[in-house]
């Protein structure tokens, strides 16, 4: 009786865990004039250098919305002015989002 109360646990957490689906909603435009822009799926229309491939990690804790404003601050901390070919992606559990930093010429 112990190995079908065990199991029945551990399909009451499958079920729990796999049961759950979320919507989540991220601002792609600049919020200022000097904020670091973002495009998912297409280039800037001017010139530009690019300068490094950049990723912001979460924990399943995270939103898109978090991550995107991580992987802005860190780009404008580095100087850049847009971050392009943006992707989401998760390793394992955890969330994270990539794309190249790009300066402007």
């Amino acid at each position: 009786m112990k190995g079908l109360a065990k199991l029945s646990v551990l399909v009451a957490i499958v079920f729990l865990f796999t049961s759950c689906v979320t919507t989540q909603v991220t601002n792609t435009k600049k919020e200022s004039a000097n904020d670091v822009e973002m495009f998912f799926s297409k280039k800037p229309s001017g010139e530009y250098e690019e300068i490094m491939f950049i990723q912001a990690d979460g924990s399943v804790f995270h939103s898109s919305k978090t991550l995107i404003k991580k992987l802005k601050q860190r780009a404008k901390q580095e100087g850049c002015d847009a971050v392009i070919d943006i992707r989401f992606d998760y390793q394992f559990w955890w969330p994270n989002v990539s794309g190249i930093a790009i300066k402007y010429k």
